[in-house]
């Protein structure tokens, strides 16, 4: 893991940022999609949702493309013949958002319709938020955001302040 400054992002009642997860991305070989699979034991998506098997969470992240969110390394060193595996653990920050007004918060920053007929559970996107690039997920009523650690300050005082009109 890369030792570097660690920002400490205080919680609202509506932000917060995720608990320290593993995170891996998955890039599959060219052909080699249907061995990944075997290899891990589960049918990954191939449209912009996630999947979880055996506490692992598989987000679609481009054709042939995953985040692997909880996956132990001994798992994902099997599958190295088929797919290019880069630890993302700490080169990416995850916050939270939650509460009932969670939608209209994002609004402001995700050019994206989040309305749950359109963004269903377990829906993800790539996408912008303000000017931030982020992966964008769904997990039950919380909204997860990934972005590259270097954002994460800006993508967070952003998050606080589309959340400031909601928690008052």
């Amino acid at each position: 893991m890369l030792k570097a400054e660690s920002f400490t992002f205080s919680a609202t009642p509506m932000v917060s940022a995720a608990p320290l997860r593993p995170l891996t991305s998955i890039a599959a070989f060219k052909n080699t999609a249907v061995d990944l699979e075997a290899a891990l034991g589960v049918a990954l998506p191939t449209t912009a949702v996630g999947i979880t098997c055996n506490d692992v969470l598989y987000l679609w992240a481009g054709p042939y493309s995953w985040l692997a969110l909880g996956a132990a390394p001994t798992i994902l060193a099997a599958v190295s013949p088929y797919a290019a595996i880069t630890d993302q653990t700490d080169g990416r920050s995850i916050f939270h958002i939650a509460g009932p007004h969670a939608t209209e918060a994002l609004a402001k920053l995700v050019p994206i319709d989040l309305h749950e007929s359109v963004f269903p559970l377990n829906g993800t996107a790539l996408t912008l938020a303000g000017h931030i690039p982020v992966q964008l997920w769904r997990e039950g009523e919380v909204f997860a955001l990934a972005c590259f650690r270097s954002f994460a300050q800006s993508l967070y005082a952003s998050l606080i302040e589309a959340c400031r009109e909601f928690e008052g």
